[in-house]
């Protein structure tokens, strides 16, 4: 699966499970880490794992697995998941508000942006 498939794939998973104010950048030429950025929020921490747990079954079952994930305990108010060229970053919003998260990438391509 082409990276950017695999994003727009997560998107449409989390979407599906009741993730907002989600954004998938176009990092490549700024990172050497990943190519593409998933970024959403989910209204809690609850929430956030069950979109963690979504996204992980579902692309378990279609072949993907993540190279690592971070804060997955359950208190997590940010869940990342790494598919290598694909990073996948699950916030609460005020843990993404504190961070300012989608400020850290200005020069960013926004390929997606859902609501």
């Amino acid at each position: 699966m082409e990276a950017i498939d695999l994003a727009r794939r997560i998107a449409d998973i989390a979407s599906e499970k009741q993730a907002e104010n989600i954004i998938i950048t176009d990092i490549h030429d700024l990172s050497s880490i990943t190519d593409y950025q998933v970024v959403l929020s989910t209204d809690n921490q609850r929430l956030a794992r069950a979109v963690f747990d979504e996204v992980s079954e579902t692309l378990k079952k279609e072949g993907v697995r993540p190279l690592r994930s971070e804060g997955v305990g359950a208190d997590a108010d940010w869940l990342i998941v790494d598919y290598g060229p694909v990073m996948v970053h699950i916030f609460t919003p005020a843990k993404r508000n504190l961070f300012d998260f989608d400020r850290l990438w200005p020069d960013a391509r926004t390929v997606l942006a859902l609501q």
